[in-house]
């Protein structure tokens, strides 16, 4: 990336994208409870903000969640590992491991 990297605030549940990813942050909201959503923002117009941090109250660590432009797939999820998928069910699935919670799918 080319910018300087410059964190946004919360994303709250009327924060859409219009895409496939608003299912898996939905999706998120409602399994894990306290779930806070940041987006990346970057300084030029064409570097990729694509990029969200997700985190669970006071557990530790986040999950890092990218996609496409607009929320489509292909989706990356990482933690503690990584994973790639097109498919939003198996994305929110991820995220929910990641926070130890078995659901999503």
């Amino acid at each position: 990336m080319s910018g300087q990297v410059i964190p946004v605030g919360e994303r709250g549940p009327a924060d859409r994208g219009g895409g496939p990813l608003d299912e898996v942050l939905d999706g998120a909201r409602r399994l894990l409870p306290g779930l806070g959503v940041e987006r990346l923002r970057v300084t030029r117009p064409g570097d990729d903000d694509n990029v969200y941090f997700l985190g669970v109250g006071s557990r530790t660590g986040r999950v890092q969640v990218d996609s496409g432009e607009h929320g489509q797939p292909p989706f990356v999820v990482e933690g503690a590992g990584r994973i790639r998928t097109t498919d939003p069910a198996e994305a929110l699935a991820a995220v929910c491991r990641k926070f130890g919670v078995h659901g999503g799918s």
